[in-house]
């Protein structure tokens, strides 16, 4: 409510400027004027600065900074620790998915959606247990350094026909982002201007098949590329 009074309330007060210029007319422009011109205006940003913080809530707060550094630094951890099966060290925010399921065949196939590509991790356990656990990981999602780690959609996993089906979420992730920043009049002297568009830094989601030690998996030629691990 309060986000539609206050641009409404900075309109109206725009327009009662020009009214009152052109109810001037040609007459000079007495100091005493301007003077309560800029006091109403001064009165506009300090209301709108005081009501804020009551406008900001979960879904419009202010999002912690992650520097490019620690960014590159998480894809990187993440994938080593898949890569040598240390799971254990993998942050809990990383891990968006995880099902699993009973089965008791001697192989099964692994088809992923055509227009999904993650990167596939496969660990035989140890025990022939009869359960495949299928986890989805994310190195994160950063617009111009903010966090939205917690907004992705996962994918979807399935079992039907001895296949282990692997799909892009049902519902298309959006996103919806406000900024606020110096327009040009303050960074032309200031500096630190930025670009119109922000940079997004979402890598691809990393999926990790465990399964049981007897379990063969029957690779699709061309399909995709799965890496073992653990061996």
């Amino acid at each position: 409510m309060m986000l539609t009074i206050l641009p409404a309330a900075i309109v109206f007060f725009l327009i009662l400027i020009i009214a009152a210029i052109v109810i001037k007319g040609k007459k000079p422009v007495t100091l005493k004027f301007t003077y309560r011109l800029l006091l109403t205006y001064f009165i506009v940003l300090c209301i709108s600065a005081a009501t804020a913080a009551f406008v900001m809530g979960d879904s419009t707060g202010v999002k912690k900074i992650v520097s490019e550094e620690n960014i590159s630094k998480n894809v990187k951890d993440l994938e080593k620790q898949l890569n040598s099966g240390r799971y254990a060290e993998i942050p809990r925010e990383s891990l968006i998915k995880h099902s699993s399921f009973d089965y008791h065949q001697p192989s099964i196939q692994v088809r992923i959606n055509e227009y999904f590509n993650p990167r596939i991790f496969i660990d035989k356990k140890e025990l022939d247990d009869g359960v495949i656990d299928v986890y989805a990981y994310t190195s994160g999602l950063y617009i111009s350094g903010a966090d939205f780690t917690n907004q992705i959609k996962a994918p979807t996993f399935s079992i039907m026909n001895d296949q282990l089906e692997i799909n892009p979420p049902d519902n298309q992730q959006e996103i919806n982002v406000s900024m606020i920043k110096n327009e040009f009049t303050i960074t032309q002297f200031i500096g630190g201007g930025t670009t119109f568009f922000e940079p997004i830094e979402h890598n691809e989601t990393m999926i990790l098949i465990r399964i049981p030690k007897n379990l063969t998996i029957q690779d699709e030629e061309n399909m995709y590329f799965l890496q073992y691990i653990n061996k």
